[in-house]
């Protein structure tokens, strides 16, 4: 398959190509540009334009910019005849944007074309054990009986519960300093905000949160507000300020009518590393799945006893293994999801868009 992708920067070096090169995906088709010509990732060929890229005709493209530039770039790649289009995560910068996008996703021949891409659709461990239906890769850590479906219904959860408390180090000056997701080396980039983590890790959680319901059968109804949210220091953002990013937030509300909690910390320091989800049902049981050094952890707790699986490898490389690339992809063997997946996508954008204009004020 010929591959596109606009944007190359560091989630091509850190997460796609890696993905790529593991799940032996051919490199010689794809193609690339971005507006920095400094950009030239090995394995990618790089074309001077826009333009000059979709005129290679790929059968898919990443749109992989910077945040604001998601909705602009996907606005002229449907001018084009490029069939599959994939936006990563979010997939539109402003409120007005989603506004712009969602009448071009109303157009017929857009309907079943855009993805709104977000990995952590791929974190569906919880689901699985919800249904009863745990797939053959997670390895038990005994030899439980055969495992049961755990929810009939959505009316027996009374609580869920997401998190993404990345770990940190510490700068020459003793500030908390943000760490690369995939390699553990520092970030030195200088955050600003859209780029806080409401919308740049909420988004995760809110995927990994709403694609575990939608297994169960829940609806697609949303309500958020904030608790806190706080600096990379450690300090409130003040009303006006259009500049400084989210370091941490704590944000509470309903998910299909369930009360949820989210958690999130771009400065968890030495300790952080939770990344993850947990299901508190009706009779006491919490189905619980967590990221732990290398593997994802996937767990039963019921008081004292506890049930546990656990799966290795990158979460992106089961996402565009399961969801994007080959036989298996949505776009082939369900395209109707498709739209489904991009409207919640857009439902979590709006509500985590919708919590910065409360917090920073009309901007």
């Amino acid at each position: 398959m010929k591959l596109g992708f606009i944007g190359l920067g560091a989630v091509i070096e850190t997460a796609y190509l890696p993905a790529l090169r593991r799940l032996n995906i051919p490199l010689h088709n794809c193609y690339g540009f971005d507006v920095d010509e400094t950009r030239a990732p090995a394995g990618i060929t790089r074309c001077d334009s826009l333009d000059a890229l979709l005129a290679t005709q790929p059968e898919m493209v990443f749109i992989t910019t910077s945040s604001l530039w998601h909705f602009p770039v996907l606005e002229k790649v449907l001018q084009s005849s490029v069939p599959r289009i994939v936006v990563e995560k979010p997939v539109a910068a402003s409120l007005a944007q989603l506004e712009q996008l969602q009448k071009l996703l109303d157009w017929p021949e857009n309907t079943d074309r855009v993805l709104a891409l977000d990995h952590w659709m791929a974190k569906d461990g919880v689901a699985q054990l919800a249904l009863g239906k745990l797939e053959g890769d997670w390895l038990p850590e005994a030899d439980y009986p055969t495992l049961a479906p755990q929810v009939s219904s959505v009316a027996e959860i009374v609580k869920i519960e997401g998190y993404l408390l990345e770990p940190s180090g510490f700068n020459d000056k003793g500030e908390p300093m943000a760490l690369n997701f995939a390699t553990g080396e520092p970030d030195t980039r200088t955050l600003r905000h859209p780029d806080g983590v409401i919308v740049d890790i909420g988004t995760h959680v809110l995927a990994m949160i709403h694609e575990t319901l939608a297994a169960i059968g829940a609806d697609n109804q949303l309500a958020l507000t904030l608790v806190e949210a706080k600096d990379q220091l450690g300090n409130g953002i003040a009303k006006g300020d259009v500049i400084t990013a989210e370091g941490s937030a704590h944000l509470q509300g309903e998910l299909c009518g369930i009360v949820l909690e989210m958690w999130l910390n771009k400065y968890a320091g030495p300790a952080g590393g939770q990344k993850g989800i947990r299901l508190h049902l009706r009779n006491g049981v919490i189905l619980s799945q967590d990221r732990r050094g290398a593997e994802e952890v996937l767990e039963i707790w019921q008081g004292e006893n506890v049930q546990r699986w656990t799966l290795s490898g990158p979460v992106y490389d089961r996402c565009l293994q399961r969801f994007i690339l080959g036989e298996q992809s949505l776009f082939i063997r369900t395209p109707e999801q498709v739209r489904l997946l991009t409207q919640r996508r857009i439902a979590e954008v709006s509500a985590l868009l919708t919590i910065l204009q409360q917090l920073r004020g009309p901007h």
